[in-house]
């Protein structure tokens, strides 16, 4: 969306309270409240950055324009990732995360071929089986008449752990902040700008989301060490859910 239009925009959707509110508050309530999720859903996602931005300064409307080409200008993403297991649970393939597998005595059928009769359900004079009563059929001991055996390779989890994949939660931010993104590339505990990112009012919380990575390459330890990365040129697209994501900004590995 052109620049004008933009702005004429965000001044048709103003609500006074937005002068009261971060970009991440009105970043979750512009993608998620009816009808401005409607909306958000036509726009471009770097639009809907710029909106989320722009919109507290609605009541100052002398410094819209400079302030579109200034945040414009020095908009960056970055990318947090907490490692949450150093090994991903993987759904077992061969029962399909089920835990047990059909027992390959019986078929599933939980009986077999009564031994006595061989199935037919009659003695060699003719007379009903004493054995099964005349059924053909006996008790499948091999899986207790259940029909299922417990899955050998995952032992009956249903999952077996990876160790060449770990288990993530990444964040991802957007901001003009300079002096945050000299502190982002400098730091070396996320804690020591957690805080200042959080209630920042030049940075936006995008969107948080678990994954399954190939495991980096770095000797990890679960909720120890912290990965991320800095784009100054940052790539944006819509998930789903219509949350946005800096796609160029998920190879962690």
């Amino acid at each position: 969306m052109e620049k004008s239009r933009l702005i004429s925009t965000i001044k048709k959707l103003y609500k006074p309270n937005f002068s009261n509110l971060g970009p991440t508050d009105i970043y979750t309530y512009f993608v998620s409240t009816f009808p401005y999720n409607e909306l958000s859903k036509a726009m471009s996602s770097e639009d809907v950055i710029m909106a989320s931005f722009l919109l507290p300064m609605v009541n100052t409307p002398e410094v819209l324009d400079k302030q579109y080409d200034f945040i414009k200008f020095n908009l960056f993403g970055f990318t947090l990732v907490e490692i949450d297991s150093e090994y991903s649970e993987i759904t077992c393939d061969i029962c399909n995360g089920d835990g047990y597998e059909v027992c390959d005595e019986c078929g599933g059928e939980g009986t077999i071929d009564c031994d006595e009769c061989g199935g037919d359900g009659e003695d060699v004079e003719g007379d009903s089986c004493g054995a099964c009563g005349g059924e053909g059929k006996e008790r499948c001991d091999y899986c207790e008449h259940d029909g299922t055996v417990t899955c050998n390779e995952c032992g009956g989890s249903g999952s077996w752990d990876d160790s060449d994949k770990s288990d993530v939660s990444q964040w991802f931010f957007v901001s003009y902040d300079k002096r945050l993104l000299d502190d982002f590339i400098a730091l070396e505990e996320w804690d020591e700008v957690k805080n200042e990112i959080m209630i920042s009012k030049k940075a936006i919380s995008l969107l948080r989301k678990q994954e399954v990575i190939d495991k980096p390459n770095e000797n990890i330890e679960s909720g120890d060490l912290y990965f991320y990365e800095v784009t100054e040129e940052p790539k944006f697209m819509k998930t789903s859910n219509n949350r946005i994501d800096i796609s160029n900004l998920t190879d962690v590995g």
